[in-house]
């Protein structure tokens, strides 16, 4: 592991293929949420930082010098950050601890998850058919070819930016695409060490580059003339900005952007079965994660069942230090976040929504300092509620019950959103048979969240387009056609 303040300050970025320093600079400083101490700072990138990364992508893309390797030189240097991410784990677990307030039991799976979209996305080298490849129809023969679209703008959010940068950067290098970073300032220090993977590894100047910066920065980016394709996570009102930006100039899409996912348990599924798995995909990570099955829908017949074993889940979950490897629920990620949590919980008090536990901050020893909210379950909510129908991004989950199937069904659909739902029952078939009538790019059947190696994504206000896969290769070529006479 490397010396603690080197990994937490830094006074260089990583731009087009080397380490600059530039007096211009403003600085972030990187606080420990569980603590509230300023652990490190990092300098912001610039405008001119911008201008650098993005000229630089332009002209290593004009070159042909990544555009025209073959897919197999391209897998292998996936394969190379792989191996790099892999020899620099114990850093980047001990970041998402301190820089986020993630849980130590949690940390290598998300060092872990990082390395295999690497190692995948190079082994779908040998599935992806660039062409040129002759095509009979019709109206003629044809040649169909897919070529890379250009340099990308990938924005990944402060809740999973070292997984959430490797879904964007690993199908874009793949595609033959080099790609500008931009970090965000909340949580920026594992992507310097994923920055200094790529920095050892040799590559062509203007391949990549890692800017940290707030909305200013971002938004500069995808504005910026040379940017082909934006790939953007975020929130939907921020989604909605950068597809107002990238009309300008036709830039190409892919928008994972906020849920309120539904958790539809059926009839013949028994709390103590389920009662566990449903806790943790409401809580993990602090409920900061846009698959949160925020909405816990149940048979109104075993309603009562259901609320006293939720309850007594919600109330036993151990609360306090990430780094104590017995802990299930870390602090939010800000003040302002938990400021946002409150809110909508003081909200849902004021509309007549029951609270069943939590409901607020924790106090005495340990939670002196820090970005602490309770897990919260609350009940006697309805679609009219803020809590209800908008993401809160923390760990306050509604239960409510249903009538019928079609009832419970249509109450998971009665959202703007459709990113991640799920549904629970002993018989896989059923759910399975289930699936296709909710609303939403991501059905979980028994289990939340979305496999990060298979197409996912959203409908509705949730964003479109796929990550993950070889869809999320192909989102960054564009197919063309060459006619013969």
């Amino acid at each position: 592991m490397s010396d603690t303040t080197t990994l937490t300050s830094r006074s260089e970025l990583y731009i087009a293929g080397a380490w600059s320093s530039d007096a211009e600079r403003a600085w972030i400083e990187v606080e420990n949420p569980a603590t509230e101490q300023v652990i490190g700072r990092i300098p912001e990138a610039t405008a001119r930082d911008v201008d650098r990364a993005v000229d630089a992508a332009v002209a290593l893309h004009k070159s042909g010098a990544w555009r025209d390797t073959t897919l197999a030189d391209r897998a292998d240097v996936l394969t190379e950050i792989a191996e790099g991410i892999d020899k620099r784990a114990a850093d980047l677990q001990a970041l998402y601890v301190t820089d986020q307030g993630g849980l130590s039991s949690f940390a290598g799976f998300t060092s872990a998850t990082a390395s295999m979209i690497f190692r995948d996305t190079a082994r779908l080298a040998s599935s992806l058919d660039l062409g040129p490849t002759k095509r009979d129809t019709p109206g003629g023969s044809v040649y169909i070819s897919r070529e890379p679209s250009g340099p990308v703008a990938a924005i990944a959010p402060w809740n999973a930016p070292l997984v959430l940068s490797a879904v964007k950067i690993a199908p874009a290098l793949l595609a033959g695409c080099p790609v500008v970073l931009k970090i965000s300032p909340e949580t920026p220090l594992t992507l310097f060490v994923l920055a200094e993977v790529f920095s050892e590894a040799g590559l062509p100047d203007g391949l990549i580059s890692f800017l940290p910066g707030g909305r200013d920065v971002g938004q500069y980016l995808i504005s910026r003339p040379g940017i082909s394709h934006i790939s953007f996570t975020g929130s939907t009102a921020a989604g909605q900005q950068v597809m107002r930006t990238a009309a300008e100039r036709m830039t190409r899409l892919t928008l994972e952007l906020g849920g309120k996912s539904a958790a539809l348990v059926l009839d013949d599924a028994e709390p103590h079965d389920f009662v566990a798995s449903l806790t943790r995909g409401s809580v993990v990570q602090t409920g900061q994660v846009c698959t949160t099955q925020s909405r816990i829908l149940v048979p109104n017949s075993r309603e009562a069942e259901w609320i006293d074993a939720l309850t007594a889940a919600f109330e036993t979950l151990a609360v306090g230090d990430p780094s104590d490897p017995s802990t299930e629920v870390g602090p939010l990620v800000s003040q302002a976040q938990v400021d946002r949590v409150e809110s909508y919980v003081t909200s849902a008090r004021n509309d007549g929504a029951t609270v069943l536990t939590g409901g607020g901050r924790p106090s005495g020893p340990g939670f002196d300092t820090g970005y602490w909210f309770l897990p919260t379950l609350l009940t006697n909510t309805g679609p009219e509620m803020r809590v209800y129908r908008e993401e809160v991004f923390g760990p306050v989950i509604v239960i409510e019950g249903y009538d019928t199937l079609d009832d419970g069904i249509d109450a998971v659909n009665d959202t703007e959103f459709g990113l991640g739902n799920g549904i629970y029952s002993p018989d896989v078939d059923r759910a399975l048979a289930l699936a296709p009538r909710l609303d939403s790019g991501t059905v979980s059947i028994n289990t939340t969240g979305a496999c990060i190696t298979a197409p996912f994504g959203g409908m509705k206000m949730s964003g479109f387009g796929r990550e993950g896969g070889i869809e999320g290769i192909e989102a960054m070529l564009e197919s063309k056609q060459i006619q013969l006479p």
